[in-house]
């Protein structure tokens, strides 16, 4: 005969162990019990001899499940998982929790983020199964990421990653938001390209020896072009560019 599991009133603590009207009166931990019964059968059953073992894996599992912020349908994903990944003997609390959330394990929400950070680099929004990964992507640094290897980062990445789950609530993943495309080419004067480079130079940017005055310009153009360049705005990456047509241009009429 299998035996029913069902949560007293005195246990509902917190979600899980809150009786659900879509699940027949029984709590989402009851549920999840009597599916892992049903998965493993005797396997399952041998380790509660007694009402007090189940009440004992009840409470237990609902904390974990609780503390770590996992959902319905997470547990879902994880029952399915298990009879992959735990074919023969049912898993304790922490191997289920990561059954429910393969993208989350370390080394692989790692190069998920190593692959996404690369994609927002050049433009693009990037896959993100999770919002977590994002944000502890944000938090370790795109450089490091995808400059180091997993054995250098794995230490700080668990950690920062660990950090992020915990909060439990995470803001979505930012939508990339596409550059503006560069202003038209308009028939600026050499003058004026030159008292642009003035402007400019007095911030840093350009570069004044008074030997070539286009210096400067390709240099801005140098970076851009460089992937692991200085980023500048697509205003003076224009500038730039009108600068040196307007210089080839003079030449070709000297």
């Amino acid at each position: 005969m299998t035996t029913v599991a069902q949560s007293t009133p005195e246990q509902a603590v917190n979600a899980w162990l809150v009786p659900r009207t879509k699940l027949e009166g029984i709590s989402a931990i009851d549920h999840l019990w009597n599916r892992l019964s049903g998965t493993y059968g005797g396997r399952w059953l041998k380790d509660f001899p007694d009402m007090d073992s189940i009440e004992n894996w009840k409470t237990a599992w609902a904390e974990a499940l609780h503390d770590d912020h996992v959902t319905p349908h997470e547990v879902a994903d994880g029952l399915r998982a298990c009879r992959r990944m735990f074919p023969d003997w049912p898993p304790a609390v922490g191997e289920f929790i990561q059954a429910c959330r393969p993208a989350l394990e370390p080394e692989v929400a790692f190069y998920t983020a190593v692959t996404g950070m690369a994609a927002r680099h050049n433009g693009e929004q990037g896959t993100w199964p999770h919002p977590a990964i994002f944000w502890a992507a944000v938090e370790v640094g795109a450089h490091d990421l995808q400059h180091c290897p997993y054995t250098t980062m794995k230490a700080r990445w668990e950690r920062s990653l660990n950090e992020v789950l915990a909060r439990g609530e995470w803001k979505p993943v930012p939508a990339m938001v596409k550059a503006l495309p560069a202003p038209p080419v308009t028939a600026q004067t050499r003058a004026q390209a030159e008292e642009q480079m003035r402007k400019i130079g007095a911030t840093g940017i350009m570069n004044q020896s008074g030997r070539d005055p286009m210096r400067g310009w390709r240099r801005v153009i140098a970076e851009t072009e460089n992937p692991k360049g200085k980023r500048y705005s697509p205003g003076i990456v224009a500038m730039a560019r009108n600068a040196l047509r307007l210089d080839a241009g003079q030449g070709g009429q000297a």
